[in-house]
Order: structure tokens, then sequence, then C-alpha cells
């Protein structure tokens, strides 16, 4: 599972989300992303909470492994993420212990809390927008008390979306909405996450990422479209993402974008397609170690 490393590659460092190998233990994944080559990872906070801070510390550099994002600052459970938009009684419970889990992404050396907008809501739009704007700029100020960036997700598919990020009403499903939102919350401490799979349902126009601007982008997250898939991009869903490489999306055009908006960060594979989650846990971090560093061109990205 080796290739050539592409110009764009060398612009971007691997990284793996723990979505990708899911339900294994913290440790087990990050042996399996060590093993198969990656230097950087994401983690769920609560999982690294319960490991202990000290311990997970101490693994992750005899590994030689560092943490690039995390998940959770609003939790849901002991692993998964709560997205910006639930109800209040739920987001008041979710910032309970909220300054323990940004000063543990501190002691792990994690500097981006991600955290996901919801493309719909019960909420009306305009009451739905108000509601994300303060709550970005609340969890934007605390973190950047502990010295961590808050990276937000547009979310753009629009079928198979789970009950807590959908509704009635239209809120935020495209990057330059996300922007829009972004700078009219006047955080200096708040950035994108770029999803390129969320970018292609999006309809994949490189200036939805260009016109972001320098340093606009705190995280990015990759997968790849199917080859023969729905009949339009406002069809696909999360269980269709393929490796980056393996599919239909314009990597070239899409590396291009990134580093026009000078983004030379992270690239972390974050899949959900139950097929490719079913292959052995260390075929799936060796498929996806050679996907995020040779999917940039497609002739380099056959396998």
């Amino acid at each position: 599972m080796t290739g050539p490393r592409t110009e764009a590659a060398g612009r971007f460092v691997p990284c793996l989300n723990p979505a990708t190998l899911s339900g294994i233990p913290l440790d087990q994944f990050l042996a399996l992303a060590a093993g198969a080559g990656f230097p950087k990872v994401e983690v769920s906070i609560q999982q690294a909470q319960a490991y202990g801070t000290g311990p997970l510390r101490d693994l992750l550099q005899e590994m030689g492994v560092t943490v690039a994002a995390a998940s959770g600052i609003l939790p849901a459970g002991p692993v998964l993420p709560a997205p910006l938009l639930v109800d209040p009684d739920t987001y008041r419970a979710c910032l309970d212990g909220l300054d323990e889990r940004l000063e543990t992404m501190a002691a792990l050396g994690c500097t981006v809390a991600t955290t996901v907008l919801n493309p719909r809501s019960p909420l009306h739009t305009t009451e739905a927008r108000d509601l994300a704007r303060e709550r970005i700029a609340q969890l934007a100020a605390v973190a950047e008390a502990h010295g961590v960036r808050l990276a937000v997700e547009a979310v753009s598919i629009r079928d198979g979306l789970p009950p807590d990020l959908d509704g009635a009403h239209p809120v935020v499903d495209s990057l330059p909405l996300l922007a829009e939102l972004l700078h009219d919350t006047k955080t200096g401490n708040a950035g994108v996450l770029v999803d390129s799979f969320h970018w292609a349902a999006a309809g994949a126009d490189p200036a939805h990422i260009t016109s972001l601007g320098t340093s606009a982008i705190t995280h990015v997250q990759i997968a790849d479209i199917p080859q023969h898939g729905p009949g339009t991009t406002g069809e696909l869903t999360d269980t269709q993402r393929e490796f980056p490489g393996d599919g239909a999306l314009d990597w070239k055009a899409f590396a291009d974008a990134l580093t026009r908006a000078d983004y030379t960060g992270p690239v972390s594979v974050e899949l959900f397609n139950p097929h490719l989650r079913a292959l052995p846990a260390g075929e799936i971090a060796r498929c996806s170690h050679h996907a995020a560093t040779t999917c940039w061109t497609l002739p380099e990205a056959s396998r």
C-alpha cells in the first residue's frame, strides 16, 4: 500500500478520524493509526478523558502520534459529539465540564475542537441562525482561554440525516453560508471545517473554498463520493463515503482550492460506509493512509 507522494500530498498532513474505525478502544485505534503511518489523529475528547490525560499523553508520545483535533466539545454520551443546535436543556447539560474537556485538549497538545452545525432544525431559520451565532461565540470564547480554536462543520447532504441534525427549516448547509454566519458571529476564534464529501454534495465548487480566505480553514476531513451513485450529488448520504481516490471527486481541484485558501494542515480520513467498516481494522487503517497520501491525482490514487 505505498505510492508516490504528490506535490499536494506534501502540503497536507495525513490524519485519521476515529469514525473510520468505529467501535474499537482508543488505545487500539491509536496503535492502528500509528502502525499505518499516520502522524496525526482525531479523538473523541470523552474517550480521551476516560483513558486519562497523563497515560494518553505518554501513549501518544510512545507511538509518535499527535492529536490534530478533538470532537465532543458538546458531548453526547461517552463517545459521540452533540451538534450545536440541541435543545436548550441538553445544551446546558453539555456545558457541564466544558472547561475540563478543553483543559484535556490543551494538555494533549490539541488546538482544534470540532463541532457540527445543523443543516436543518425545528426552529425557524432566523431563530436557528441567531442561536447558532450565540453558541459559536460562547464556545469559541471559552475555547480561546485554553488555546483551542473552534472548527465548525457545515453538513451539505440532505438524505439520511440523523434526527438531531434534521428539522423542517433550513439553517446552514454550505461553506459560503457558514462563512457568512461565522463573519456575523464576530469571533476570531472560530474557523471552518471543510469536509470534501459535504463540499461535493453542495456542488464541488472550488470557489466555496477559495472564497473563505486565508486562515479561515481550521480543519479538513476527507472522503470520496461514489463513481456510480445517485443521480445528483444532492442525493448523497454519509454511508456512501469511499476511500479518497476511489470515487469520482476531483481531488486536484479540491487540493488546489485548499492551497489557494492557504491551508497546509491535517487532512483527516472520515468514513461512515458500513461496507468499508466491515473490513479488518488494520486494512482500513492502511487503506486510509494510502488514500490520504495518494488521492490528489486520480492516476496515482488507483490501487
